[in-house]
């Protein structure tokens, strides 16, 4: 049940060395493609690394938030054609969290990484950077980073939590 998963997925920085086999990661992300688009667009696209070298480039590419992907079997680079909707952004966040909810079923684990805006750890621009080391050209950006493995580390699944402090009606 789907209330289970969410219960169940938390952010996972640290991954058993163990490849995540192509073929599921592939039906999981045209499944995670399935979200709502403006106008069904589906600008969403994904950038699929597991080549070890790219991913020590990856973790390389800030300080803290990416030192961990060295570790992680396979990383997928959530991106989106910026000329086909306004709303590329949402939309790549839609997939990644499908994805995260779809591997999590599949027993993986990820993390999310936002690199919509900023820099890398050497001053380069993220579209700068993306499009250097992975080929990502305008009109195409990256939103983030989900690195997808088998979890080395137990976590504590979420707890439900009475959300009637956060919930308005009718007005703010």
């Amino acid at each position: 049940m789907l209330k289970d998963i969410i219960l169940k997925r938390r952010s996972v920085r640290k991954y058993k060395d163990k490849e995540v086999d192509r073929e599921v990661l592939e039906n999981l992300l045209m499944y995670a493609s399935m979200g709502p688009s403006n106008g069904n667009s589906h600008p969403v696209e994904f950038v699929v690394v597991d080549d070890k070298e790219k991913i020590q480039k990856l973790s390389e590419m800030n300080s803290f938030a990416t030192m961990y992907l060295a570790g992680a079997p396979a990383i997928v680079i959530v991106i989106a054609n910026t000329e086909i909707c306004k709303t590329w952004v949402e939309e790549s966040a839609i997939a990644a969290s499908y994805l995260q909810l779809l591997c999590e079923e599949e027993g993986l684990s990820t993390c999310w990484i936002n690199v919509v805006e900023g820099k890398t750890q050497d001053k380069t621009d993220y579209k700068e950077y993306f499009k250097n080391e992975f080929g990502i050209k305008e009109p195409y950006r990256a939103a983030c980073l989900i690195p997808i493995g088998y979890k080395r580390m137990g976590t504590k699944d979420h707890e439900e939590f009475d959300i009637s402090s956060k919930v308005h009606y009718n007005e703010f």
